[in-house]
């Protein structure tokens, strides 16, 4: 089913975005980025261009920095069906074709229509605070973008609350009012009204009193023989005060009474049912009045509509459930970059918080998380996570190194810190990473968090290192131990200290990451000691238990060098 589509997007001076260019995809494209970095003005953009009537007034804070008396700018380059009416204009609508990244001019040689027509259609605001709309022609001509076209492709917007209702009434251009497209209701409603009367609704007095004036009217030779009815006013009609009302408990309640969910719900339905196809949605901050099981709804029916749809959002609730759909980041600076979901759709189902946060750590796993948690409380501030730092589980290095690149090609801030495997496997990868994030990225110089941090604690500290706080896995990792030495099971730390030799700490590494030596073929054996992980720090509270050790033994001192920068990157990002 062919649909109206925007193919590139460029906006200039509009409200707090200086410039920007922006291919999004077909289908549902879901923005995300911190408050106040220009989400909800990306729709407002597309919002002003598309708008189906000319009654949207332009005031100077529209304009980039209020400067207005420089142009503002909004162009999309799309594609129109026949459907859209782009060929019923007085007007021929010559297409340009899309090359990928933007429009061209037909080659003149070609025998045929274009082979990927596309039509340039923009919304100028004047230094008179005019609105000027405008198809540019492939011979350089303009003509005009009428609200019929506009109309024709047609604009859904669930943005603030109180502009959902705009669909739920017979408002010019909404999408109730080109869904029962009855041109003459404007005209019946008045005669209606009219001849029918409203001071027949008055109470006796009150009537009494409108009789008098119409006789004092009459006396003073003025228009007489009164009545009430509605007037109208200024950016009033009587449409508007028409809507849809729904059954409840067998009164007629107005849809604009009910919650803000079911109103937006409400209006996606009407949307659905529209004569004229697939109109373009816009709906910013998707959440707004829907639990979670109807957020995920949403997000599914949207998967499954034609439409080109464009969606802010909040909620993680709502990042999970959008599988499928083009994911894009906008930054303060007004960039906006795609996240490759072959690279980061592990973040969007299991942690999408990490997608939503003012800066994320990407770690290793789980035992990282614990550790960095407890340097930012001592570090960063005791509250850091109320700032809008947050702390991802990568799952292993491949899949950290993935995700460092997927968010980097999207622009989202962030940092990492990762391991340095035997090998250095990917080491050009990881260089380009290194390079793009500098400081933000903490990584080992050789090996991982547990053999930099244990050897720390040497052999004079052995019970401290494996003495559980709770007392639950002391005995197990003692026992680990005797395990891969081999010895008695009742043997002591001293016994196991002496057996190690000058090992211990490599003995007390390979425990802690469930190392299984090479001779070990039996598998039983392999599994015993691939356990060995699991009774040492391998989770969010060993990894905290493991730091706070390091400072409650006066260790930090040793890592605190390979620290500091960034940490001061992290205590800058709650400022910034």
């Amino acid at each position: 089913m062919a649909v109206p589509q925007i193919r590139r997007l460029e906006v200039t001076r509009f409200r707090g975005i200086q410039s920007l260019v922006w291919r999004p995809a077909p289908g549902v494209n879901l923005i995300l980025g911190g408050g106040d970095v220009g989400k909800s003005t990306l729709l407002e953009a597309i919002t002003l261009l598309l708008y189906p009537t000319n009654g949207f007034v332009l005031s100077d804070t529209d304009y980039f920095n209020r400067v207005v008396e420089t142009e503002l700018l909004i162009e999309a380059v799309m594609s129109l069906p026949d459907a859209s009416g782009i060929h019923d204009q007085s007007w021929n609508a010559w297409p340009w074709e899309w090359d990928g990244k933007q429009a061209v001019l037909p080659d003149p040689e070609a025998d045929g229509p274009a082979r990927n027509p596309v039509y340039r259609v923009r919304v100028r605001g004047t230094s008179e605070s005019d609105l000027s709309y405008e198809v540019v022609q492939p011979d350089g001509s303009v003509v005009s973008f009428p609200t019929s076209l506009r109309r024709r492709i047609g604009l859904v917007r669930l943005v603030a609350e109180e502009r959902s209702d705009r669909d739920l009434r017979l408002i010019q251009g909404g999408a109730l009012d080109r869904l029962l497209d009855d041109r003459a209701l404007r005209a019946r409603l008045g005669r209606h009204l009219a001849q029918d009367g409203l001071q027949y609704q008055l109470v006796d007095d009150a009537r009494a009193r409108l009789t008098a004036l119409d006789i004092d009217l009459t006396n003073r030779h003025l228009p007489h023989g009164l009545g009430l009815g509605f007037v109208g006013g200024p950016g009033v009609s009587i449409n508007s005060l028409v809507g849809l009302t729904s059954d409840k408990d067998g009164v007629a309640l107005p849809m604009t009474s009910w919650g803000a969910g079911t109103r937006r719900l409400a209006a996606l339905a009407i949307a659905d049912n529209l004569q004229d196809g697939a109109p373009i949605i816009l709906i910013d901050e998707v959440e707004r009045g829907l639990e979670p099981y109807r957020q995920t709804a949403l997000m599914r029916k949207l998967r499954g509509r034609p439409s080109q749809t464009f969606v802010t959002t909040h909620s993680g609730f709502a990042v999970t459930a959008a599988t499928g759909a083009a994911l894009w980041y906008l930054d303060a600076a007004g960039s906006i970059g795609e996240l490759p979901t072959e690279k980061v759709g592990v973040l969007q189902q299991r942690d999408p918080a990490a997608l939503l946060s003012r800066l994320t750590v990407i770690v290793e796993g789980i035992t990282e998380v614990g550790f960095l948690e407890v340097l930012l409380e001592r570090h960063v501030a005791p509250d850091w996570a109320g700032y809008g730092l947050y702390i991802a589980d990568g799952g292993g290095n491949d899949r950290v190194l993935q995700l460092l690149e997927g968010l980097l090609s999207g622009g989202v801030r962030f940092a990492g810190m990762a391991d340095r495997e035997a090998g250095d496997p990917a080491p050009e990868r990881w260089a380009r990473v290194q390079r793009a994030l500098g400081d933000r990225l903490l990584r080992w110089d050789e090996g991982n968090l547990e053999s930099n941090v244990l050897p720390l604690f040497g052999a004079q500290r052995l019970q401290s290192l494996i003495t559980d706080p709770d007392n639950l896995k002391t005995g197990q990792r003692r026992r680990s131990l005797i395990d891969r030495l081999g010895l008695d099971p009742e043997a002591t730390l001293e016994e196991i200290s002496k057996a190690a030799g000058d090992g211990l700490m490599r003995l007390v590494v390979e425990a802690a990451l469930g190392s299984v030596p090479p001779d070990i073929a039996d598998d039983e054996r392999r599994k015993m000691f691939k356990g060995h992980a699991s009774q040492w720090f391998k989770s969010r509270a060993g990894g905290r238990e493991l730091a706070n050790k390091v400072f409650e033994l006066d260790l930090w001192p040793r890592l605190e060098p390979r620290f500091t920068r960034f940490l001061a990157i992290l205590r800058q990002a709650i400022h910034d």
